[in-house]
């Protein structure tokens, strides 16, 4: 069912308010969380501590479903559709992520801005400034923005057949003559159109490999912490033990979704190593007995673990920019959306 025009607008105008102040709030939670972690004031922290609470609650989480939402019937309400695409599919996959794993997480920051009323000296800087869960999500956020703006090429087995339905719906009586087709555009602006979507493209397929190793990673992350939760692993959270626990369980999913999308080993292999490179890093500093430096890593090891897999995906770009599929033939899948006119 297609949405009015006007209705269309509405839905529109309120998922890119939601949207944006979505991102905003989180740029505006994590500038509190590096105050909390870089200010030696203890009432600043504990400031900053309430002031996370408080904007988690009321401003980032119902900015969030109202995001989800709209972006629901943005999908339903119009061609584009939610499973004819991958990458709507994609966006949807990650804010619905983004938006679960916030829920799940503010109480910890509520608890969390409880124990700093409290604390003080060292265990008012154990808290940290709570930077992964907001520097993560902020990635995924904006990487759910360029695929939303560059559209990358690539239809599900779905859209596909929706597509081949819409084309036999087009096709012409035979009692009716064909169409005269318009004069084609001049072969220099041919070679500039195909080279920009030729870019987009390799963008596109380069943020949509990423943004599928976020979401493993993710799922393996949120199955730590309901096993640790429920009381399955007990490990302390500033643990070498943690940190190795919660590598493997983010290493697993995205590797096994690496090897079902046709990556091989050594693509694999590289990985592994790109999102266990914080890790050695604590192990080696633990043995050196640099604490503060340990600490410090213990708390940014997420956002280490995503700038390396980050920089071995640029410097492996050819692999990544490419269209690679798991178990379709050919290439007929990735092509782009036609329209007879």
């Amino acid at each position: 069912m297609t949405m009015s025009p006007a209705l269309r607008k509405l839905a529109l105008t309120i998922h890119l308010i939601s949207s944006i102040g979505w991102i905003g709030a989180v740029f505006a939670y994590l500038a509190l969380g590096v105050a909390a972690v870089s200010v030696a004031d203890d009432q600043i922290v504990r400031a900053a501590w309430t002031a996370m609470d408080l904007t988690g609650w009321w401003v980032i989480v119902p900015l969030a479903l109202a995001a989800l939402v709209t972006g629901l019937v943005m999908s339903l309400g119009t061609q584009w559709g939610l499973f004819r695409h991958y990458w709507v599919l994609v966006s949807l996959a990650l804010t619905l992520l983004c938006t679960v794993v916030l829920v799940l997480h503010m109480p910890t920051v509520s608890a969390m801005a409880r124990t700093a009323q409290t604390a003080e000296g060292a265990d008012l800087r154990a808290l940290g400034g709570d930077l992964f869960h907001p520097g993560a999500g902020l990635v995924l956020l904006l990487l759910v923005t360029v695929l939303n703006i560059y559209k990358p090429a690539g239809l599900t087995r779905y859209g596909w057949r929706k597509q081949q339905e819409q084309r036999r719906s087009r096709q012409l009586p035979s009692n009716q003559p064909p169409r005269i087709r318009p004069t084609p555009i001049g072969a220099g602006d041919q070679r500039h159109r195909s080279s920009l979507r030729m870019l987009g493209d390799r963008v596109g397929a380069f943020v949509f490999h990423f943004a599928e190793m976020l979401f493993a990673m993710f799922v393996g992350m949120a199955v730590f912490m309901i096993l640790r939760i429920v009381g399955i692993l007990s490990v302390d959270g500033a643990s070498i033990e943690f940190q190795v626990g919660m590598g493997l369980f983010m290493a697993a999913p995205t590797l096994a979704w690496m090897r079902v999308r046709g990556c091989g080993w050594r693509d694999c292999a590289e990985m592994c190593a790109a999102m266990f490179v914080p890790t050695g890093a604590a192990l080696v500093l633990r043995g050196l007995d640099l604490r503060d430096a340990v600490a410090w890593l213990a708390s940014s090891q997420h956002t280490l673990m995503l700038v390396a897999m980050l920089a071995l995906m640029l410097y492996r770009r050819e692999h990544y920019t490419s269209g690679y599929t798991f178990g379709r033939s050919g290439s007929a899948l990735h092509r782009p959306l036609q329209v007879n006119t």
